[in-house]
């Protein structure tokens, strides 16, 4: 562990560098997969949703199997470093069959790739998740640590909005949906190529263990652990709002704004307001704490949301207004959640004996996957309900139910996460004092192996 000084920015742009690719594979799942399979491929929308929300139930079983073996796992490479280099090629191909099909696929050649894409996902994101946490046992470190990934992560996101953007202008190819697809299947082949060996020569994190238990009771003394149910069910709310959303972007500007996506620039908008979120709440919770400053975060995304409703056919810079304060809000979601996630797995550790950190972080992707498939299926399930055509003409009654789930949904999921969240316990000065509560119980431990191994000089 890395208690008695702060990684560089060099060490700590070498470990943030993988969840660029990941956020590129992971931006296309979020608001251009739905309306691509239903629009550009033939699939039905209640399909579409359907599958999306089905094909991650393979991750119960996946994600907590991984999060335990990576924490297990003992090799010269390390702990977290074999899963990575399993789950890149894995996710590099997925990603290449979902974002380039061929002609005339089906619901089972969606529904297959998009269980692999997810399983090679899970590979890599939850043992490099774990080894973040596990860098350092600094309250502020982490959450600096916990930024410089999501911002990495935000880049890896414009890249995919931008570049399309960028290569439908200069060669004339990226515009159109399947075309952008196309153009972000070759970014993130070529940003895992090189964020996979920068990482790789990066030193993992030490455990700090003492002992191993079952599976069974490992995930009773989880669900004992008040603090990390608050977290994760404050940090699943919060997450669903912008899921719920995310959807349904594509169809809210053509359908209520009447505006052209191939020249829309409010996504970029979003996301880079969304990393100057990330900067600012950083900065905030150096002062005043995570938590607060998270509280503030969704309070800005929750006054910004209803925006929405008051725009119309022709309103698209208005909603960039509205894009860009939602974004430095949002931009409180990942950076602190993640740094709050550490601190709640020490309090394990002090409690169960074990360095769990990926099986925490297993269960906590698992929520996060849940929760954007959910959205997906669920979302997309109503608007086919109201007979909404994502490539056709709709109706008052459809336009309607298309603005009141994209606009309100949301802040119901911001107002209930605010309230899990106002309570939460665990501040700087308690984390500080468990951090030396398994200082001082690893060197004791330490002093009794010492103690047991025998004196040669004795002899």
């Amino acid at each position: 562990m890395n208690a008695g000084r702060s990684l560089t920015n060099r060490q700590l742009l070498a470990y943030a560098a993988m969840e660029s690719p990941l956020a590129m594979a992971a931006t296309p799942m979020a608001l251009f997969i739905a309306p691509f399979y239903s629009r550009d491929m033939g699939l039905s929308l209640a399909a579409v949703g359907t599958i999306l929300m089905l094909a991650r139930f393979s991750d119960v079983f996946t994600d907590p199997l991984v999060g335990q073996l990576s924490d297990r796992t003992r090799s010269r490479l390390g702990r977290r470093k074999p899963w990575i280099l399993a789950g890149a090629p894995l996710m590099l191909l997925a990603v290449w069959m979902l974002f380039v099909p061929g002609a005339g696929v089906g619901n089972g050649y969606f529904a297959l790739w998009l269980v692999l894409l997810w399983l090679g996902w899970t590979f890599i994101a939850i043992p490099y998740y774990a080894w973040g946490a596990e860098v350092s046992p600094r309250y502020h470190e982490r959450t600096r640590i916990a930024s410089f990934r999501t911002a990495a992560g935000l880049l890896g996101t414009l890249v995919a909005i931008l570049v399309p953007l960028l290569t439908g202008w200069w060669f004339g190819y990226g515009h159109a949906v399947p075309e952008s697809l196309h153009v972000i299947a070759l970014c993130a082949t070529v940003a895992l190529l090189v964020a996979v060996p920068f990482l790789l020569l990066q030193p993992e994190g030490v455990p700090m263990e003492s002992r191993r238990i079952s599976l069974r009771e490992g995930l009773r003394v989880m669900w004992r652990n008040g603090p990390f149910r608050r977290l994760m069910f404050g940090f699943t709310l919060a997450a669903l709002g912008p899921a719920l959303g995310g959807p349904l972007y594509i169809l809210f500007v053509v359908h209520v704004l009447k505006a052209n996506v191939a020249s829309n620039m409010v996504l970029l908008v979003f996301y880079v307001a969304n990393l100057a979120g990330v900067l600012l709440w950083n900065r905030v919770a150096q002062r005043i704490g995570k938590r607060k400053a998270w509280l503030m975060g969704m309070t800005t995304a929750l006054v910004a949301q209803p925006g929405y409703w008051f725009l119309g056919e022709g309103d698209l810079y208005w909603m960039m207004v509205v894009f860009f304060i939602l974004g430095i809000g949002i931009g409180s979601f990942s950076a602190l959640p993640a740094a709050m996630k550490a601190d709640v797995v020490d309090l394990d550790r002090l409690r169960s004996g074990e360095d769990r950190t990926a099986l925490f972080f297993s269960v906590w992707s698992l929520a996060n996957k849940a929760v954007i498939a959910f959205a997906a299926g669920f979302v997309l399930n109503v608007l086919a309900f109201f007979d909404f055509q994502a490539a056709g003409e709709n109706g008052p009654e459809q336009i309607m139910a298309l603005r009141a789930v994209f606009i309100f949904l949301p802040v119901i999921c911001y107002v209930g996460a605010l309230i899990i969240m106002w309570g939460y316990p665990i501040s700087e000065e308690r984390h500080r004092r468990m951090i030396g509560m398994l200082e001082r119980r690893e060197a004791r431990r330490r002093a009794k192996s010492l103690a047991a191994v025998p004196n040669p000089t004795s002899a």
